[in-house]
């Protein structure tokens, strides 16, 4: 019910792993663009052609060349990184330097030094750090295990024609430190856009492709971020036709935009954020850092409320299974947090390094699916072990007071799932909306959304308890005919056998005999296999 992604990079690349991560729940495959090269796309267009040639149920029972994993691209984002380990070749497995506590390091902002980075000199690529800190002031890299203190600032250095600078620091925190990896610096002011160039290329880029299906927005600020990265969307759509990378008649589809809440202005503003999103990412990373540590707690908690209640997808990441890098098995502490994240609502929990870089991908991808089953389990189990039975309360006290007609029929098809006891519940929808709406009201049966294209069923595939099926190419647009097939597909799949309860949820045209006219009017329908 709970989904899982899992971001691909060195260990994960090839298509042998790939469909072993498929195969062991993997719903979602994310690309992490942090770590792709400007204008380099070579490697992740390899990567989607393995998605997309893994088999799926589609493929397997249904016998369509496709499958439903949804591929979604992770923007750097307006970000601060470190340069690439001096000798390191992209694509293969990260290099690393150790930074000693006591000694001294140069940061610099140096073009030259991009791909030198060593233990006594680091690249930014944040141009402006010379007038952002000051002595006394400190970087933190890597999600937070390494910091440096600033020790003086060299300002406008160089040539005239290539400036930069550099600040000088000694660590305080050593570690080992792998390419392009994150640096926060607390207590500051950034100068930083809601989307930089890179971002820019790699969304057009993703666009023309016509294969991703989710952007996953980074540092996420307020709620004019999300308008923007939408409106970019829709802009790069109409040119990708306009240049001929898409045709008019491709199924085409704006990616859904999920919002990555990674720093506190982005905590301050969330409730504006949210409304503006198809989703959220609870970004524990770089949000752990930004913000006082014990904070987080309570955040997590907060977000996956909110996004429960707003009826949209939240996806809590980072450092879930992150002992599994190295070790064939989990913390006892990264098995109750994976377990506590489902309980607490989330729709989905994600691997980062876990499954792109580390020693056992599809290990902690098992791993992972178990502690979900579990939770799952314990979540629909009305045992007590989690408060969605009281989150359920809240929406539907609050689509009592003001709800749409869709609200208010799904809210309904929940509730007799529950007090019939049903094994599934069929969406038949033409956009997804009729789905959306359902898995807000978070079923305890698997939701079986009967859905035109396989673009939109990967666009609903992060909701929980969501699972797509496409109508046959030979599908009718006659009401009865669609739960027909949605039914005997649902058979041929397993998810119904003889005496099996179903709720269907559909659209017909009902029209009166004095007005002569037409409308469209939601129905649910309950029967026995």
């Amino acid at each position: 019910m709970t989904k899982m992604t899992c971001t691909l990079g060195p260990s994960s690349s090839t298509t042998n792993t790939i469909q072993d991560l498929s195969d062991n729940g993997m719903s979602v495959s994310r690309l992490n663009f942090s770590h792709v090269p400007r204008g380099e796309y070579e490697y992740s267009s390899n990567i989607i052609s393995n998605v997309r040639s893994c088999e799926g149920m589609h493929c397997r029972v249904l016998d369509r060349g496709y499958n439903m994993t949804a591929i979604l691209l992770d923007t750097k984002g307006p970000e601060i990184r470190t340069g690439v380990i001096e000798g390191y070749v992209s694509g293969e497995k990260n290099l690393y330097i150790d930074l000693v506590d006591g000694d001294s390091v140069t940061v610099t902002t140096d073009e030259s030094m991009k791909e030198k980075v060593s233990s006594s000199s680091i690249y930014l690529d944040y141009k402006q750090i010379g007038s952002t800190v000051k002595p006394g002031d400190v970087l933190l890299l890597d999600d937070g295990l390494i910091g440096l203190e600033v020790v003086h600032v060299n300002d406008s250095l160089g040539d005239g024609k290539q400036e930069y600078c550099e600040v000088q620091c000694i660590v305080k925190n050593g570690g080992a430190l792998g390419s392009v990896k994150g640096v926060n610096i607390p207590n500051t002011t950034l100068q930083l856009p809601s989307m930089t160039e890179k971002d820019k290329e790699d969304i057009l880029w993703g666009i023309r492709s016509n294969e991703i299906d989710i952007v996953a927005a980074s540092f996420v600020r307020k709620a004019s971020d999300v308008r923007s990265v939408k409106a970019y969307l829709e802009r790069c759509i109409s040119r990708a036709k306009a240049e001929g990378d898409l045709k008019e008649d491709d199924d085409v589809v704006r990616p859904a935009v999920i919002s990555k809440i990674e720093n506190k202005e982005g905590v301050d503003n969330f409730e504006e954020i949210l409304a503006e999103s198809d989703g959220i990412m609870v970004a524990r990373g770089d949000l752990g850092v930004e913000i006082p540590f014990a904070d987080l707690l309570i955040l997590q908690k907060k977000m996956v409320r909110l996004c429960n209640l707003a009826g949209k997808p939240v996806i809590v990441a980072t450092q879930m299974l992150d002992s599994m890098q190295r070790n064939p098995r989990p913390t006892r502490a990264e098995v109750t947090d994976v377990g506590n994240a489902v309980l607490d609502g989330a729709d989905c929990v994600m691997l980062s390094g876990e499954s792109a870089n580390g020693n056992y991908p599809v290990v902690a991808a098992k791993t992972m699916q178990t502690i979900v089953a579990m939770a799952d389990d314990a979540l629909d189990s009305r045992r007590g072990y989690s408060n969605i039975g009281q989150r359920r309360a809240e929406m539907y006290d609050a689509i009592s007071k003001n709800a749409t007609t869709l609200e208010s029929i799904c809210s309904a098809a929940v509730q007799m799932a529950s007090q019939t006891d049903a094994d599934i519940i069929i969406a038949i929808s033409r956009k997804g909306s009729t789905v959306k709406s359902l898995a807000k009201f978070r079923p305890n049966v698997p939701i079986m959304a009967f859905i035109p294209t396989p673009s939109i069923g990967r666009r609903l595939i992060l909701h929980r308890g969501v699972y797509p099926i496409v109508m046959s190419a030979t599908a009718t647009d006659d009401e009865h005919e669609r739960v027909v097939e949605a039914v005997r597909t649902a058979k041929e799949i397993g998810w119904l056998k003889p005496n099996h309860r179903v709720v269907v949820v559909d659209a017909e045209l009902w029209g009166l005999e004095s007005t002569k006219v037409k409308t469209k009017a939601n129905c649910i329908k309950i029967f026995t296999v």
